[in-house]
């Protein structure tokens, strides 16, 4: 990466643009194989964004002249949560009892410049509300960055009452008494498949009782979204007389990769630092095992892990919960950041207009590539 100081930014940095201008460019398009069943599956330039990952940093680095702004921002190296977007967010439980919001797909995760964890969530949030306050955004993931209080909003109040009363349960609508229920993406399991699975899960062995069983356990590949067509497991046990849900799913290289600050570790140690950095005390069901020479990141699936879903809150709401996403994005980086005062020093000078002019390329961008790719 490019290292710019501040003498050296384009004068567009020092003096920006009106507030609501449109970029008056165009994006350099990176060569890119968009897969046509994820395609059918996304509804919109949001859902588009989401899909396609790697593509959205594929398509930062095809254009650092482009967009100077973002460009700056990306001298500071860190750990980036990968695809931060508002729905990415929301409640797990912890291995004390406790209900977290923090980033809850943490598949794409590494090294890489954090200014662009942060550019993700603003294009993101752009594409779901045209009328997102930047700005806000900005602010919020600067009180975290300085682990400084931030206002709880009711929002996610609402959303830690419901995680505290579900806890650890299974999802009554996931699992149907000792069964778990199949939808159109479901495949039965092979004897191998099974016996794999059930291989991998001794690493569980020291946390699970002796009589644990596997009650079910299915394959599944989501259609949509940055995972689609990835291979997963559910499986379902009976712990010494208590249900518990688990998802296998599997790990590639992160979508952060072009714009790595660092060689990317094996999925092993990669999730097992994020989970360190997202959670204060993670689930003692986490881990990462090999089946059939796979890498498999085990999760489980509590009734307690509340996600957020735009469609369910209202619009005032929902920006609330993307304020409070900044904020809690900017705690995750402070603690990887190891210079946050130079960092936070350095948001502060830059122009809030050129980054959101910037941020509203990029969001166009999509757009444009979404609407063309339709036709």
């Amino acid at each position: 990466m490019r290292k710019m100081s501040f003498l050296a930014l384009p004068l567009i940095m020092m003096f920006g643009l009106q507030t609501n201008a449109k970029p008056a460019f165009e994006l350099n398009d990176p060569n890119y194989q968009f897969d046509q069943t994820k395609l059918d599956a996304a509804n919109d330039a949001f859902h588009f964004l989401r899909t396609y990952v790697d593509y959205f940093y594929l398509v930062i680095k095809e254009n650092s002249t482009n967009l100077p702004t973002v460009e700056s921002l990306e001298n500071v190296a860190g750990w980036c949560v990968g695809d931060a977007h508002p729905e990415n967010f929301g409640m797990l439980i912890q291995q004390n009892g406790r209900s977290l919001f923090t980033m809850n797909d943490i598949d794409d995760s590494g090294p890489c410049p954090v200014g662009l964890d942060l550019v993700r969530l603003m294009v993101s949030s752009s594409l779901a509300y045209s009328d997102i306050n930047i700005d806000s955004i900005l602010q919020a993931y600067l009180t975290g960055l300085q682990r400084k209080t931030y206002d709880t909003p009711s929002v996610v109040d609402d959303m830690s009452k419901k995680s505290q009363k579900k806890g650890t349960d299974v999802d009554s609508k996931k699992i149907d008494g000792k069964k778990i229920v199949r939808d159109e993406n479901a495949e039965e399991v092979t004897p191998e498949e099974r016996d794999a699975v059930k291989a991998a899960l001794i690493v569980f062995q020291s946390v699970l009782s002796s009589k644990t069983k596997v009650l079910d356990m299915i394959s599944t590949r989501k259609t949509g979204g940055g995972s689609g067509g990835l291979l997963r497991y559910e499986v379902l046990l009976d712990n010494d007389g208590t249900l518990l849900h688990l998802e296998l799913k599997e790990e590639v290289t992160p979508s952060i990769y072009p714009v790595a600050t660092s060689d990317i570790p094996p999925s092993a140690n990669r999730i097992l630092t994020t989970l360190k950095l997202d959670q204060d005390k993670p689930s003692q069901y986490y881990a990462v095992v090999k089946v059939n020479d796979r890498d498999m990141f085990v999760r489980p699936r509590f009734d307690g892990n509340v996600g957020v879903n735009l469609t369910k809150q209202s619009d005032g709401d929902n920006k609330d919960l993307i304020y409070f996403e900044a904020y809690t994005l900017g705690l995750i980086h402070s603690r990887s950041v190891q210079d946050i005062p130079g960092w936070v020093q350095q948001l502060q000078y830059t122009s809030i207009d050129s980054l959101k002019n910037n941020v509203s390329a990029i969001a166009e961008h999509f757009q444009a590539k979404f609407s063309s790719l339709k036709k």
